[in-house]
Parts: C-alpha cells; sequence; structure tokens
C-alpha cells in the first residue's frame, strides 16, 4: 500500500470480497452496539481542538492521534480523500469497544512497541505522531510485514469502505475514491451490456 498510490484503486478492487466477508462475520449484537456508538459521536464534533471533541470509547488522545498518523500513511489523501477525511480512526475506536475487542490487546501492544522504535530511532519523540511526514513513512515502510501493520492497513480499509454509521467512511469519503454509488434503485438504461433489451430486443 505504501509503494505504488497509482495502484490503490486496483488493489481495493481485489480486496473487496475478503473485506466484505470479515464484516458479514461480526457478531449482530456487536455490530449494533457500534452503530449506537457511532450514532453518538455523529452528533458531536470530532476535531481533537473543537469545543466539545467526540470522546473516545477505548483510545486515549495520544493513541487516536498516532493510528490516525498511521491510516493517513497507509491511505494518504492525494487528489481523493483519504484515511483522515474518512475519519478511520473513530471507526478504529468504535469496533475496539464493541465487535473487534479481542484485537484491542494486540493492536495496542504493536503501538507500543512502533513508539519503542520511534523512541529508540529519533530519542525525545516519544510517539509516532510527532515524527515528521517522511520518518513516518520510513518506519512503516521497515514494519510493512509485521502482524500489527497488517492488522492496521486491514482495519484502515475496512473504515475507508464501511457503511458511515460504523464511524468511518464519513461522508461517503471512501466510496467516492472507488466511485461506489449507494443508490437504492437503479433506472434503465444501465449500461451497453444491456442496449438490445433497452430497443426492445430488436
Amino acid at each position: 500500500m505504501l509503494a505504488d498510490p497509482l495502484s490503490r484503486r486496483t488493489f481495493l478492487a481485489v480486496s473487496s470480497t475478503a473485506l466484505g466477508a470479515a464484516w458479514l462475520a461480526a457478531d449482530p449484537a456487536l455490530v449494533r452496539a457500534a452503530l449506537d456508538h457511532a450514532a453518538r459521536a455523529a452528533r458531536s464534533p470530532l476535531s481533537p481542538g473543537s469545543p466539545d471533541p467526540v470522546p473516545w470509547d477505548v483510545l486515549t488522545p495520544d493513541q487516536a492521534a498516532d493510528l490516525d498518523a498511521i491510516a493517513a500513511q497507509i491511505f494518504p489523501t492525494d487528489d481523493t480523500p483519504g484515511a483522515r477525511e474518512a475519519r478511520v480512526v473513530t471507526f478504529l475506536d468504535r469496533s475496539l469497544g464493541t465487535w473487534a475487542a479481542q484485537q484491542r490487546e494486540p493492536l495496542l501492544h504493536g503501538l507500543d512497541e512502533l513508539n519503542g522504535e520511534v523512541e529508540r530511532r529519533w530519542p525525545g519523540t516519544q510517539r509516532f505522531a510527532n515524527l515528521a511526514p517522511e520518518r513516518q513513512l520510513e518506519l512503516l515502510r521497515a514494519q510493512e510485514q509485521t502482524p500489527f501493520f497488517q492488522q492496521m492497513r486491514f482495519a484502515t480499509l475496512v473504515g475507508m469502505f464501511s457503511l458511515p454509521p460504523y464511524g468511518g467512511n464519513a461522508d461517503k469519503a471512501g466510496w467516492r475514491v472507488i466511485g461506489f454509488e449507494d443508490r437504492y434503485a437503479w433506472q434503465p438504461p444501465f449500461g451497453d451490456y444491456d442496449a438490445e433489451a433497452a430497443r426492445g430486443g430488436r
């Protein structure tokens, strides 16, 4: 994901089946709880600097800032929205407190280890979010094969393209990236493949 931003739409198209399967496997009761959390969050400002920022369910503000920075490197903003615009970190917080609670400990442990590496390489920096973007990218490239990075990449993609009520895909930003239109009904003609039917079979 970090190497070639021009190939990301191809990658996403290939990944969509696996992502959908993971969501179908989620416990409906836990998903419902996540939706309730996200609905409450949608009524509050999401900017950390706002007068009444959304409360984090699981993450500390520092952890949220780190995960937000990681997600933004995995799915950066270019000529289309990225993880920040889609508010992937809000999705992460809601899911780690509900249907993905079993993933909370390994994810946060991996984040602690990443921040330990930050401090070893750049003493005094303390946390990933404090690094300059080019150093963030350098460190993540060295982490691409770790379970933590793989977990974060998967979670970032799910947060980008899940239903907005789950907390991510804010304003349908992720769907706009892949050209998905969430219509409930489509009117003919649909395209070249049904042109003959549209002409009455002639």
